[in-house]
């Protein structure tokens, strides 16, 4: 059988959600695919649904890593075992539309593209759902505009992957600026959902720790300064990769737990003078750590003082 798509799922600690995910690729209305997923150490039942849903479905090619190695290293390992002629990713916790991969290969087939993508559809916490129109933006102004939403897509594995040697490093935006660089061009179906299920350990989930923050978010905003910087770019593009690094270094700041913002906020003031100058005065580095903290959403007037007096910030 001739592969026309690898999925690679991530496996971890998603037993709740991770049948509807299963089932919804062995239920995809295209039936050349390959599943691969790889359950990263799991503590919980996953390993043992992946393991019945692979006696039934000789699609499915279980990666099984005996320690924890984050999401990236999952992807990759997943890239590596793929021989589908394009990939998608999809998160554990997450389920396609049964329709989901035939409508975006069709679509990449017939458009020659090397990127093809569907849409976001956001199950809040509070039980209401939200459809992405990203899309818009990228019919009316080219690929560059592809700027989120990277599972929504399909990926030319070997002309788009393989011959660019791309690989996730830390995660989402590290990956997607590289495929969009090299891509012939995006193209979209509104109509190709991904269904993305928000809870409490979603990776944009209320409430960051330092750790989480400063891996996913400082990690994204350098990298994609770095290669912007590096990369032959339009002004127009660069700026809008540039307004990304700053929402990248804020987007995670203002979910922090409160034992971890004064901490944050040296952290952020150092990224911004090494990395990239946000619109703040960083001639002082202390005084700019003290703007970032009283600015902080969970910083009161109290928390301000007190912090002041005993010289952590």
């Amino acid at each position: 059988m001739s592969i026309k798509v690898s999925i690679v799922i991530p496996v971890y600690n998603v037993a709740p959600y991770l049948t509807a995910c299963m089932d919804s690729v062995c239920n995809q209305t295209l039936q050349d695919i390959e599943i691969i997923p790889v359950n990263d150490a799991s503590t919980d039942e996953s390993l043992q649904i992946l393991k019945n849903f692979a006696k039934t479905d000789p699609r499915i090619k279980i990666i099984n890593h005996r320690k924890n190695t984050k999401t990236a290293k999952c992807r990759n390992d997943g890239l590596d075992a793929a021989n589908g002629e394009y990939v998608c990713f999809l998160d554990g916790d997450d389920y396609l539309d049964n329709d989901f991969c035939e409508k975006l290969y069709k679509l990449a087939k017939q458009e020659d593209a090397d990127i093809a993508k569907g849409v976001t559809k956001t199950f809040n916490t509070d039980g209401t759902v939200v459809i992405a129109t990203d899309n818009d933006k990228i019919k009316q102004y080219g690929k560059f505009y592809f700027m989120g939403h990277l599972l929504t897509g399909l990926y030319n594995r070997k002309r788009l992957l393989l011959e660019n040697n791309i690989r996730f490093y830390i995660d989402f935006f590290c990956f997607q600026i590289q495929v969009v660089y090299f891509a012939n061009k995006v193209v979209c179906d509104d109509s190709a959902i991904y269904n993305y299920v928000r809870h409490a350990n979603s990776c944009d989930s209320d409430v960051f720790t330092i750790e989480k923050w400063t891996r996913l978010n400082l990690g994204h905003a350098n990298f994609i300064y770095d290669w912007v910087n590096t990369h032959s770019y339009s002004d127009e593009v660069k700026s809008i990769y540039l307004k990304r690094v700053k929402d990248l270094y804020f987007y995670g700041f203002n979910k922090l737990a409160k034992p971890d913002v004064i901490d944050a906020c040296k952290i952020l003031a150092e990224n911004m003078v090494a990395h990239y100058n946000c619109g703040y005065d960083c001639s002082n580095l202390k005084k700019l750590q003290r703007k970032l903290y009283k600015q902080h959403p969970r910083t009161t007037k109290i928390n301000y003082i007190l912090a002041r007096l005993v010289g952590k910030i």
